[in-house]
């Protein structure tokens, strides 16, 4: 039949005992507490478990020495006649030594017990130390990963620069592009606009009125009139005449705008009292420079706002320079 464990009592405090040191010398049971020595240092003990011994039998150890003495002494006195002073201070001196190697050995457990704590001590530091250099060695390989694309986003930060800087130069190219297809373009607006009507004659009509010998057949390249981008502008659609030579641009659109208040009356449009005026044919760019450089221009009391050589220009007053308008940074010199 197994073993079964019989439940024991301390031989200290008399309590019933579940896990505890066991003496090896009286086989007594005992709590960790009344035997002086806690549950880890005794499980350190390791092999030293079967030799431990209670300091009730080691007090017993200890005794044989000094009934020795006691045996040497009672002999002593009886050969003497009794007890002597002498006889009576060794006996104590032998108490108080037998005193001071049960303290010993019990200071002892605890220095084993203290040594089996800090073995322990060093190898949990040395598994920390072996977790922190892992966790060193990580980092900093999380930090050259981070290092490396700090460098990538810098090398395609500059790469966008680089790209701004040629969309930009582009797009001043194409801008510039675009107004010099129109370089000998004049733009006519508020001429009305009928069913089958005539341009070339309409514009001949315009330039009789300006006393300007135009040649329609050999000054003109073509003539058309071009869609507004706002579908609910009721206004007439403007006029684009290309000519042939640019100097025949400019010198015809100096006449019209020598003759002032120019009305669709004048050119054969009976009762329409609507003006015309002529300017070059902006490109996108530039016509939305001008309408910005307009309305700032009359919110800082500027005097003028005019298009010359398809450029946009401003001045205060007549003694003030003239500002050129060529891009939105140019708007911010009109204060």
């Amino acid at each position: 039949m197994p073993k079964t464990s019989v439940p024991a009592n301390c031989a200290s405090c008399a309590d019933n005992v579940g896990h505890g040191p066991e003496c090896s010398s009286c086989k007594s049971r005992y709590h960790f507490s009344c035997a002086g020595i806690s549950e880890r240092g005794y499980d350190r003990l390791g092999t030293g478990k079967a030799t431990w011994i209670c300091s009730t039998c080691r007090d017993k150890q200890a005794k044989p020495s000094a009934d020795l003495d006691a045996t040497w002494t009672s002999t002593s006195e009886s050969k003497s006649g009794g007890k002597t002073g002498q006889g009576a201070a060794k006996e104590d001196l032998l108490v108080q030594m037998a005193q001071q190697m049960d303290t010993i050995l019990q200071k002892l457990n605890s220095i084993t017990s203290i040594e089996a704590d800090i073995k322990q001590l060093r190898n949990d530091i040395t598994v920390l130390n072996g977790n922190l250099n892992k966790s060193i060695e990580e980092l900093s390989h999380r930090v050259s990963e981070v290092e490396n694309r700090v460098t990538e986003v810098e090398q395609l930060r500059c790469e966008v620069n680089d790209l701004k800087k040629t969309v930009a130069d582009l797009t001043d190219d194409n801008s510039r592009n675009e107004q010099w297809v129109r370089k000998s373009n004049i733009q006519i607006n508020g001429v009305p606009q009928k069913n089958g009507e005539n341009l070339i004659a309409i514009i001949t009509r315009l330039a009789d009125h300006c006393h300007f010998p135009l040649k329609a057949d050999t000054d003109i390249d073509f003539i058309t009139r071009v869609a507004t981008k706002n579908d609910n502008d009721k206004r007439p659609k403007p006029i684009i005449v290309k000519f042939q030579a640019r100097y025949k641009k400019d010198d015809f659109l100096a006449a019209i705008r020598k003759v002032k208040g120019i009305k669709g009356s004048d050119i054969g449009f009976v009762g329409v009292e609507d003006r015309i005026y002529a300017n070059d044919h902006l490109s996108a760019k530039n016509r939305y420079l001008l309408q910005q450089a307009k309305a700032k221009s009359k919110d800082k009391n500027y005097a003028f706002c005019w298009v010359r050589n398809c450029t946009v220009m401003v001045r205060r007053n007549e003694k003030s320079p003239i500002i050129h308008v060529t891009s939105m940074e140019a708007l911010k010199k009109i204060t």
